[in-house]
């Protein structure tokens, strides 16, 4: 893997969703310690983002990393589909700077693989863009929004894994992203399906 041309990828990327999370500022209540989005997902990414997310393990103290394996060790009981993330330790992401696309892109309106609107979960739950939710009709209100006291209207980003693979940088830099799928599918590959997610 070529470290160096992916870590230029991210550091880019990171600097366009720095903008984009600022631009949305009015709606997004993210902050250190809200962990709601590493205990309940699948996780998708890519051959490569696993590769880096691993060599973001290696460089954890042995403390931190026999917690990490014990929570891998657990996954194996549960429920595949959605589960806490075996990285999150004391409501911290433990290989933030390592950490998968999905988990930079989550807090902002986006579009799903067919292109349809999402918005993040914890908006349900009284968090990002819970001020324009129309708990009732479940979706997000553009009544509420016109009529807030919102200097910006919600934007939605085109952010799904799939897309941003696709960016035209990502073939500049010459990067190959491998395979996607889900992060229980790349920890426990003997009990994992092989069917690639590019959510």
């Amino acid at each position: 893997m070529n470290n160096g041309n992916f870590e230029k990828f991210l550091e880019i990327l990171d600097d366009d969703l720095k903008k984009i999370f600022e631009y949305q500022k009015e709606y997004i209540v993210c902050k250190k310690g809200c962990s709601l989005c590493c205990r309940r997902g699948d996780y998708p990414l890519s051959e490569i983002e696993f590769e880096y997310l691993k060599a973001g393990f290696e460089k954890l103290n042995e403390e931190t990393k026999e917690k990490i394996n014990n929570n891998i060790e657990e996954l194996k009981k549960g429920n595949r589909d959605s589960y806490i993330c075996p990285f999150l330790i004391e409501d911290s992401c433990s290989i933030y700077s390592h950490r998968p696309i999905i988990c930079r892109t989550f807090g902002v309106l986006t579009e799903d693989s067919k292109g349809n609107p999402s918005f993040p979960f914890c908006t349900t739950l009284g968090l990002n863009f819970s001020k324009i939710y129309d708990s009732e009709n479940k979706r997000l209100s553009s009544k509420l929004a016109l009529s807030g006291n919102f200097t910006i209207l919600p934007k939605i980003f085109r952010l799904s894994n799939n897309i941003i693979m696709k960016l035209p940088l990502a073939k500049e830099l010459n990067i190959e992203f491998g395979q996607a799928k889900k992060m229980i599918d790349f920890l426990l590959p003997e009990t994992g399906d092989t069917k690639s997610s590019n959510e």
